[in-house]
């Protein structure tokens, strides 16, 4: 018998800093929507929905490790939404209007990337398919 399928990645979670400000910020800025957000035991989570995609934010309250999100620490490198080539720039544009700051749009292993960071400094990239 071989490897099972996977079919998909379910969701990222993201360890934020304030799970409330993280939610305003990715529905203000990039179109998620609140699905649901409460207290289970000593951590606050909330789950956002943009049509397939789905992130969770977990808050560990007095437990957090303090400090900036770093890439270079081992776990999450960085979070990528697929965009058409033609919406990257209507995405620069975007974040322009929303106070975001954003790196130049520059050549990928395999289409364009526009990086970017969360208010926690997570780092994100719209990247082109197709």
């Amino acid at each position: 018998m071989g490897t099972p399928r996977i079919r998909s990645i379910h969701h990222v979670t993201l360890s934020v800093s304030d799970v409330s400000a993280s939610i305003a910020w990715y529905r203000d800025v990039l179109g998620f929507t609140e699905d649901l957000h409460g207290q289970y035991g000593d951590l606050e989570k909330a789950r956002i929905v943009a049509g397939d995609i789905m992130i969770t934010f977990v808050g560990h309250g007095d437990k957090a490790v303090p400090g900036p999100f770093n890439e270079r620490r081992t776990g999450l490198d960085h979070l990528s939404f697929g965009v058409s080539d033609d919406e990257i720039e209507q995405w620069a544009a975007h974040l322009d209007a929303h106070g975001v700051t954003w790196s130049p749009i520059v050549s990928g292993i395999s289409g364009r990337v526009l990086s970017f960071r969360d208010p926690d400094n997570i780092a994100l990239e719209f990247y082109t398919i197709g």
